[in-house]
């Protein structure tokens, strides 16, 4: 294969956001916030999710925010942002979260077109939740 370096074609400047952990194997009998992916100038994410367990049941929902922000060194978080969610669309019909059951699952939730700045997945568990626990994969790319 050849690049701009010797000669050939230059390499690929689209931007993209290889598949990143944002949750590891998650207890599903409470709350779950996924870590917080910046989305900058990407359009299209995904979340690829998988959960285990003994009837496990809840909702997952994908919310954005515009305002959310890391300090400086890009360690701590200097403003926790508002989330907005966003709407999904599940078998044609659009959804504000999408339903989770069964002892083994898994999924793929793909955002056609998103814009804000940064996202996160959640997790809520259902009124008699199960035993369970969830992964959850982040990927985007540009449009």
């Amino acid at each position: 294969m050849t690049s701009a370096r010797d000669g050939g074609p230059p390499l690929s400047t689209r931007t993209t956001l290889r598949p990143n952990t944002v949750i590891s194997a998650q207890s599903m009998a409470t709350s779950i916030t996924s870590e917080v992916t910046i989305l900058q100038s990407l359009t299209k994410p995904s979340y690829s999710v998988t959960w285990a367990g003994t009837n496990p049941s809840g909702t997952l929902e994908v919310q954005a925010s515009d305002d959310y922000a890391l300090s400086a060194n890009g360690q701590t978080v200097a403003n926790a942002g508002t989330w907005n969610t966003m709407p999904l669309v599940l078998n044609g019909v659009s959804v504000t979260s999408i339903p989770i059951s069964g002892n083994t699952g898994n999924g793929m939730i793909d955002i056609e077109s998103l814009s804000a700045y940064a996202v996160r997945l959640v997790y809520t568990p259902g009124d008699a939740p199960g035993t369970g626990v969830m992964s959850a994969i982040i990927n985007a790319k540009v449009a």
